[in-house]
């Protein structure tokens, strides 16, 4: 066993993150570690890395160990200096130094240039530079890029790569699907199913751990539930457990029911038989109404207590209660209107991007209904292209919207939220015709204790995730724009905006890696690379 957390609970002030986790890794195993933004998933990793201690339970390890953290930096050199592990730092420079002391010819110079150059070795000199390459080229860098000058996207694939080339027997990874394309996730599948090492990923694409994890491990309201399997598997198994759970605890409240129904009934028996008046009998009966009363008593205050008995014995095994997660808020909210059939035209177009041409002879049509998804690499212009269709972007040629047509725009940063205070504010940006009454409904699925009033810089990770799919819900436009709407979201947030793009009536012009959400909701795909854009069916 190369990892075992035992019982390991992690607290923050008065807030239990987590409790009584318990998980083993053994040597080339995969474990996807799932849960909601916020669940504790990060400081999961830190803990079973040794950068956090536990508040509880123990952390045991066995040989080497490395974290991918969600937030990471690098300093200025090339890329090959960047993503070269300490130890083979190290083991170069006194190779160096010892080539550069043979000169001396003595013993001591022949010994330690010896032991120098098999630490150089064992530590991987001789072809490092060949691997690097190969694992730079695959997350889409050049080795000779210079790291202070990389973009935040750069910046992360280049600490993966650094990761990825330091010798280790555990990997934890927390996102490493962050800012890869569809290519560079794929290559980094074919890498992690290569490796003999074990790897805990945390991660919210779907595609990525389905083709890697052997097994998933949830963290939910701060329990660690074990699921064999990799996702998609495990979360069926769930919604099976789940609904064995609610028939079981459905069976419990309907045995409870009908004890505590007759418990009731015979406690009323009693109670009358109790209060029996013998004097109602005649001057004969009264020794016998007497006792029969008495014995009517007896008998039903005696059967209510067993059977008071049996409801306790039976509340003491209960299954429990399945969680019901009351947060989504559905709204009456009147249809919007169709628009026109003919929703957008682009015909001999370029766009440009300050001085630069990013495409050319971009020739496209969009129907009312469709849902086209927006894929290629990294840079390759699909953002681009989005904010020449919203017009914020120069373009020459034809690009015509239908008439009467309504947009709703979201960009990878929650860009549309600038300038808005409040979240009742931004709800009014994206719905103006909200009542006082619904603002406060979504507030509350929100869980905002200030209501619409609350301000955006208060919120949450998580509340800033919901408060964008709530606004994609009580939206009335008829087209919607969305850049990489799947950036921040956790996997339940993701299922979520599928659902809501699945229902809705317009049309979606959505620019996004996240390959399962691409798989069920697009209609049509272009691909946006080499300055052109290919359209699929």
């Amino acid at each position: 066993m190369l990892l075992r957390a035992t019982e390991v609970a992690r607290i923050y002030g008065d807030e239990t993150v987590f409790e009584g986790v318990n998980v083993e890794i053994g040597a080339g195993e995969r474990l996807a570690l799932i849960g909601e933004n916020g669940s504790g998933k990060s400081t999961l990793l830190r803990v079973l890395a040794g950068l956090d201690a536990p508040d509880a339970g123990t952390v045991t390890r066995m040989g080497r160990l490395a974290l991918l953290t969600q937030h990471t930096r690098t300093e200025a050199g090339t890329l090959l200096d960047a993503v070269t592990p300490p130890g083979l730092r190290r083991a170069r420079q006194v190779f160096r130094v010892t080539s550069a002391a043979l000169c001396n010819a003595d013993d001591n110079a022949l010994n330690a240039f010896a032991e120098a150059e098999e630490a150089y070795r064992l530590a991987g000199g001789y072809d490092f530079e060949a691997r690097a390459a190969g694992v730079l080229d695959g997350l889409g860098l050049s080795a000779e890029l210079n790291a202070g000058a990389l973009s935040g996207g750069q910046t992360r694939r280049v600490m993966l790569a650094r990761l990825l080339l330091s010798p280790s027997d555990v990997y934890l990874l927390d996102e490493p699907t962050n800012h890869l394309d569809a290519d560079g996730a794929t290559w980094l599948e074919d890498w992690i199913q290569g490796s003999d090492a074990a790897f805990v990923m945390a991660s919210h694409d779907r595609t990525f751990l389905d083709a890697v994890a052997g097994r998933t491990a949830e963290l939910e309201r701060g329990t660690l539930t074990t699921y064999p399997g990799a996702y998609t598997e495990a979360i069926d198994l769930k919604a099976t457990l789940r609904e064995a759970q609610e028939r079981d605890y459905a069976a419990f409240r309907r045995k409870r029911a009908a004890l505590e129904e007759e418990r009731l009934r015979r406690a009323s028996k009693a109670r009358s038989a109790g209060s029996y008046n013998p004097k109602r009998a005649s001057d004969g009966d009264k020794l016998l109404s007497r006792g029969k009363a008495q014995n009517a008593e007896n008998v039903n205050s005696s059967r209510a207590r067993m059977l008071e008995k049996a409801v306790e014995r039976l509340d003491s095994h209960a299954t429990t209660k399945p969680f019901q997660d009351r947060r989504t808020v559905r709204l009456d909210l009147p249809p919007a209107p169709h628009g026109p059939s003919e929703v957008l035209s682009v015909r001999a177009s370029r766009v440009w991007r300050g001085e630069n041409r990013i495409l050319s002879d971009v020739h496209l049509d969009v129907r009312r209904g469709e849902r086209v998804a927006l894929t290629g690499p990294n840079g390759g212009g699909k953002s681009t292209l989005l904010g020449a269709l919203l017009g914020t972007l120069r373009h020459t040629g034809e690009l015509r919207w239908g008439p009467g047509l309504t947009v709703y725009a979201a960009g990878q940063h929650g860009e549309e939220l600038s300038g808005l205070s409040t979240v009742g504010s931004a709800l009014l940006d994206a719905n103006p015709d909200l009542t006082p009454h619904q603002l406060h409904e979504i507030a509350a699925g929100l869980d905002l204790p200030g209501g619409p009033a609350f301000a955006l810089s208060g919120l949450s990770g998580g509340q800033r995730t919901r408060l964008s799919l709530a606004r994609l819900s009580v939206t009335r436009a008829q087209v919607l724009v969305l850049d990489e709407p799947t950036n921040h979201l956790d996997i339940r947030a993701i299922e979520a905006l599928e659902d809501m793009l699945l229902d809705f009536p317009g049309t979606v012009l959505l620019a996004s890696h996240d390959r399962t959400l691409i798989g069920r909701v697009a209609t049509r795909v272009w691909v946006v690379e080499g300055g052109k854009v290919q359209t699929e069916i």
